[in-house]
């Protein structure tokens, strides 16, 4: 049924049982009864210009909300059927949102299934390391043995040469050149961690600082020159 159809065959109801000799009256009657039908409203002067426009012909097409239509269908004691908006046939439990949105959605729908192709993807091809103790090691992705903030994307140079040490008197704490070969940091303890190499805490993401002579005299090698 259509819903021009439907909106025609209400007004004609209402015009009857009611003995209204005037739009406005049969609109105002069927506003007031879809609003009390399911809670929703649905203007009265909506309902006298999409009758006017079957009337006068002027829309081939008339649409009404879904919430309208089904409301109307219950004012005519109408099984539920088929409702044809738009000379396309659609179920009655299918919102108008849905119509109206359906392209919007089904492109979210096509991004959300690619994502769950390409993530697993992603995961498999990636190389992905942990820290362990006092270096970083090579580790298959899982987050059943651990945690997702302990596994980070694989680095080699992480891996090579980022080490944490106990330094002491003997340790080379400069270069020739005279830049930095240890770099230091706080952990959750508030106690130093010293590393052979630039970057981040394994712990708590911080920045590590470079190595000074002051820093040295102070918490390593009080003698050192």
């Amino acid at each position: 049924m259509t819903h021009k159809k439907l909106l025609l065959d209400a007004f004609n109801k209402a015009k009857i049982e009611n003995g209204f000799n005037s739009k406005s009256h049969v609109t105002q009657f069927l506003s007031d009864y879809i609003q009390e039908d399911c809670g929703e409203p649905y203007g009265e002067r909506i309902l006298r210009n999409k009758y006017n426009d079957i009337i006068s012909n002027k829309n081939e097409v008339i649409e009404l909300r879904q919430f309208a239509a089904e409301s109307l269908r219950n004012y005519l004691g109408y099984e539920k059927d088929v409702i044809v908006i738009d000379k396309k046939e659609l179920k009655p439990e299918y919102s108008s949102f849905f119509v109206n949105h359906k392209m919007k959605l089904l492109s979210v729908f096509g991004i959300i299934i690619i994502l769950l192709i390409l993530i697993p993807i992603t995961i498999n091809t990636q190389r992905w390391m942990v820290w362990n103790d006092n270096h970083y090691t090579e580790v298959e992705f899982d987050l059943k043995k651990y945690n997702a903030n302990q596994i980070k994307a694989f680095n080699e140079a992480r891996i090579l040469n980022f080490t944490k040490i106990n330094p002491d008197c003997e340790t080379q704490f400069f270069k020739e050149n005279g830049l930095e070969n240890l770099w230091y940091g706080k952990n959750h303890n508030k106690t130093l961690d010293f590393f052979t190499s630039a970057g981040l805490h394994p712990h708590t993401g911080k920045t590590l600082k470079p190595i000074t002579v002051y820093m040295i005299k102070k918490y390593i090698c009080p003698d050192y020159k």
